[in-house]
């Protein structure tokens, strides 16, 4: 029971040392409101990992530590809340499709699957992570060991391999379905190979 006593003694003199340093660290980076949440967080982590917070002057560099990982946790935080209600945003109202809407885009995808399908590996792939992922080139080039002009390259290529692909369809007088983002699954089973 003593060490827990020392544990509650020690907290409390951290907390009366250094509660308003760790509130004015977060008061010159956010609002007051937000400031008071994270240095509540701040001192939260502190009372569960005591043991881990160091002697004397230096408790206060590693609180400082805490308050930073919190506040740019809450940072991303907001930002990801931020990109949902956009994305939720261009939803608009939800109207369901009619059958005939809903069949003739079926038609347009499994085409599409299907001229996906008959793509190499690597087109496939780079027209997946740049559509379908929507990852940016520089991501798309760490990805596959290539500089960023080369992925551009390749997906130029991918396209036009793509549209070589479609051509047959459009010369069949079907329409020839667009490469969207996110309409279509390309992880199909016809789109493995």
């Amino acid at each position: 029971m003593t060490s827990f006593g020392s544990a509650d003694a020690r907290f409390d003199r951290l907390y009366r040392a250094y509660h308003q340093e760790v509130l004015a660290y977060c008061l010159r980076r956010t609002n007051r409101s937000d400031a008071e949440d994270v240095a509540a967080e701040v001192f939260t982590v502190a009372w569960r990992r005591i043991e881990e917070v160091p002697a004397g002057g230096r408790a206060l560099a590693w609180l400082y530590g805490v308050a930073h990982r919190a506040m740019t946790n809450r940072w991303r935080s907001i930002r990801r809340y931020r990109r949902l209600l956009v994305r939720i945003g261009r939803f608009g109202s939800f109207q369901p499709e009619l059958p005939d809407a809903v069949v003739l885009r079926r038609l347009d995808e499994q085409q599409l699957l299907d001229a996906l399908a008959r793509l190499r590996r690597r087109d496939k792939e780079v027209l997946r992570l740049a559509t379908w992922e929507r990852l940016p080139h520089r991501d798309i080039a760490e990805l596959l060991g290539c500089s960023e002009v080369a992925v551009g390259q390749r997906i130029a290529r991918a396209k036009k391999r793509l549209e070589t692909e479609l051509k047959p369809m459009q010369q069949q007088g079907s329409p020839v379905p667009q490469l969207k983002r996110k309409e279509a699954t390309i992880d199909s089973p016809q789109g493995s190979s």
